[in-house]
């Protein structure tokens, strides 16, 4: 193996081709090659990048000059490729999930650690600079302790027509496994590990299809999260919302990929500026003074004082598809580091792809009970 890893997806749809076009700009990686079941678009792709098409996933994986393979694939193509590809010897990149069920995902993470080789599910929320943020937030309490959370995505179905792998859980594995897995990874890394309390879903009338699911998880055993994924909107109304309520705040952030956050606080000077510093140049205002007695009061029968109401915010530095890169590029490299240095901790690895799926799994085998019952009442 050379100074420079070298590089080749599997999956030249649009995501898969982003992706790409940000991995060209790492210094120690080489993109080599591409592959596609629809030949065509793997030609066009390597001409667009100036790198190899190969005919089939299969024979790029044969290749001698490939290290780490990228599988930008349908969710029920990962188990399959993902073995084919640690048994050639290539460490995997894989989109989420890792795969749609937990047998298909167990085998891929005890196959690579009996090869020695690094295996990741794409991830990238935790390398987004604000969640990191968020997390560092949580792991001060200066806020006291978190309570609730929601998660709210209203997400565009304008890209997903009626017969779309997306809508087939054979394929997909449903909303949970498909989208919800990522999620569900960032805020195990904010609060630990959850519990899978209740879940529903339901279709969309006169088809077969489901549109929306919900969930709640229990965290902390005193941490309740909601998450709802619905996928119903319009290109232009794609929406999302989060937010987190701890004894003496709240935070708010939007979009999927949040770039800019909200959050508004009771607390002493001191707390107002310890936590100003875990953020990229927030800007921290006093909506409320409070003086004498009134800097006195009482939440969950516990005395607390403040020194003001704060209202911190957090601008949107970096633009969105700037700021997505970014954190493509970050996980990659956090990778590529593990396979130079075996001894490298990562950021994300295979269990994440594992304990995610776990979640996923779970939150879709209560979905469907619920709607048993609904039906059989």
């Amino acid at each position: 193996m050379g100074s420079r890893l070298r590089y080749g997806l599997i999956g030249c749809g649009g995501f898969g081709r982003f992706c790409f076009e940000q991995y060209l700009k790492l210094p120690h990686l080489e993109c080599v090659a591409v592959a596609d079941l629809d030949e065509a678009l793997a030609q066009r792709t390597a001409a667009q990048f100036g790198v190899l098409a190969c005919e089939s996933p299969s024979s790029l994986l044969a290749r001698e000059d490939i290290d780490i393979v990228h599988l930008a694939t349908p969710p029920f193509t990962h188990g399959p490729l993902g073995r084919e590809a640690l048994q050639a010897g290539k460490h995997v990149l894989c989109e989420k999930p890792l795969a749609v069920s937990m047998d298909e995902a167990l085998e891929l993470a005890a196959l690579s650690k009996a090869q020695g080789l690094v295996l990741a599910v794409n991830m990238m929320m935790r390398y987004n600079p604000l969640c990191q943020s968020v997390k560092a937030l949580i792991d001060a309490g200066a806020l006291g302790q978190p309570l609730h959370a929601h998660f709210v995505n209203d997400a565009r179905d304008e890209i997903l027509p009626p017969g779309h792998w997306f809508w087939d859980p054979a394929k997909s594995g449903g909303i949970f496994i498909e989208h919800g897995v990522h999620f569900f990874d960032l805020f195990e890394w904010w609060f630990g590990p959850g519990e899978v309390m209740a879940a529903q879903q339901l279709g969309r009338p006169g088809s077969e299809i489901i549109e929306h699911v919900n969930c709640t998880v229990k965290y902390r055993d005193s941490v309740l999260v909601n998450f709802y994924h619905g996928f119903h909107q319009a290109n232009r109304r794609d929406h999302q919302e989060w937010m987190i309520v701890f004894e003496n705040g709240t935070l708010n952030m939007r979009e999927w990929v949040p770039t800019s956050l909200e959050l508004d606080f009771l607390a002493t000077r001191a707390t107002a500026d310890t936590l100003a510093r875990l953020f990229d140049r927030p800007t921290l205002s006093v909506e409320e003074e409070f003086a004498g007695e009134a800097r006195h009061f009482v939440s969950r029968h516990q005395a607390r004082e403040a020194d003001a109401r704060f209202r911190l915010t957090v601008p949107a530095h970096v633009a969105k598809p700037d700021l997505y890169g970014n954190m493509v590029r970050a996980l990659l490299e956090d990778q590529l580091t593990a396979i130079r240095m075996p001894g490298h901790r990562r950021l994300v690895d295979e269990t994440n792809g594992v304990t995610s799926l776990a979640t996923a799994v779970r939150a879709r085998q209560l979905a469907e009970e619920a709607g048993s019952r609904s039906h059989a009442a």
